[in-house]
């Protein structure tokens, strides 16, 4: 399971300013003397709109999301894959529940044992658990993830405004932890305040009284489930799941040996079945790892202390090459740092190779969904 990026690190990239910037991360755009050969494209044009996760490390559930809404609109052959209602569409913010593996001997097929919200995760794992064990996965109109966005148009307010929020979250999860110990009545009267200040503050969809069993729970991971997942998200008129008939691949398989050629063959092969597919890459700066698992800050005893990888959704290839007839392989991705990030850079389009040797050619780096016939 791979460790994500932290929610403030993320951020960080969506506010900054230059095209530039993003070499670093390895998404590296190429300049304007670099041009595309027409008869090199293959691009999966019909997509979900491109969104953003903002200040919640839960790139995996946006990926494994962007992956089910695109499929629901090849069977459900939508023209315009990107202005499919909410109501349509699954939410993130619940996908985030099944990047968990349950403990043996406990039903994996029953969506009420995938307890708790977290950040960092694993795309590949999150999509297999909700499409095809659990089969369900909450609406987006119902848990909507505009819910924990800044209400404000300036970046770096808003960025601050969210923060704010998910240190409110925590401080006032422990806070009545503490109090629990020594006050059972103290907590309850705290937990009944902090959840009506809680609603009136940051609006979430939750209910005052859903808020305030929230604090009961064992887990933080728990708590975020209760306060921004409503409790009448598991009805099943508010639950959805991937529809039709598909298979999930992964590339490359266990065993199976993979480089730069045979990754870039794999996604071109997948794109011309106009299918998009995942990636899960390193971000560090610089790049020092060897391995997804070493991919991060590490504590001087060497434990792993913050992830630095990174997920999005690959959907286009093409050749490009200057007038000295150089040229390179490019990949357009989808990234859940946003429009702005897209807008700004090439509309996604980045250097293949960068992007591909940061991934280390691992086991289940990419997946993607096959219809079957």
């Amino acid at each position: 399971m791979r460790h994500q990026v932290l929610a403030s690190f993320v951020l960080s990239f969506s506010l900054l300013g230059s095209v530039t910037s993003f070499a670093a991360y390895g998404l590296n755009p190429f300049g304007p003397e670099f041009k595309p050969q027409a008869d090199t494209v293959i691009a999966v044009t019909n997509m979900p709109r491109v969104r953003s996760q903002d200040t919640f490390g839960i790139c995996y559930a946006f990926v494994a999301s962007t992956l089910i809404d695109e499929a629901n609109c090849v069977q459900n052959k939508v023209s315009d894959c990107s202005s499919v209602s909410d109501n349509d569409k699954v939410s993130p913010l619940d996908m985030s529940r099944y990047s968990q593996k349950l403990s043996d001997g406990t039903d994996d097929t029953d969506r009420f044992n995938y307890e708790g919200l977290t950040e960092g995760g694993s795309e590949s794992f999150a999509l297999f658990n909700a499409a095809f064990r659990a089969q369900s996965i909450t609406r987006e109109s119902c848990a909507p993830f505009d819910q924990v966005v800044g209400k404000v148009k300036d970046p770096a307010e808003a960025q601050q405004l969210e923060i704010a929020m998910w240190t409110k979250f925590k401080d006032s999860y422990d806070a009545y932890k503490k109090k629990k110990e020594g006050c059972a009545q103290c907590a309850l009267e705290f937990a009944t305040a902090t959840a009506n200040d809680i609603k009136q503050d940051y609006g979430l969809k939750a209910s005052n009284q859903d808020i305030l069993k929230a604090f009961s729970e064992d887990s933080y991971g728990k708590f975020l489930d209760k306060i921004l997942i409503p409790d009448n998200c598991w009805d099943l008129k508010n639950q959805t799941t991937l529809k039709g008939a598909w298979t999930q691949n992964i590339y490359p398989e266990k065993g199976q040996k993979s480089n730069y050629a045979s990754a870039i063959s794999k996604i071109k092969e997948v794109l011309t079945q106009k299918r998009p597919l995942s990636l899960g890459f390193c971000t560090q700066t610089p790049l020092k790892a060897k391995t997804m698992a070493d991919c991060g800050v590490k504590s001087k005893t060497g434990k792993l202390e913050k992830g630095e990888s990174h997920a999005i959704v690959i959907k286009g290839y093409r050749r490009v090459c200057n007038s000295a007839n150089k040229c390179y392989d490019a990949l357009q991705i989808q990234n859940s740092w946003g429009e702005s990030w897209q807008n700004s850079n090439d509309d996604g389009w980045v250097d293949a190779k960068e992007l591909l040797d940061r991934s280390f050619y691992e086991t289940q780096s990419m997946t993607w969904l096959t219809q079957q016939k």
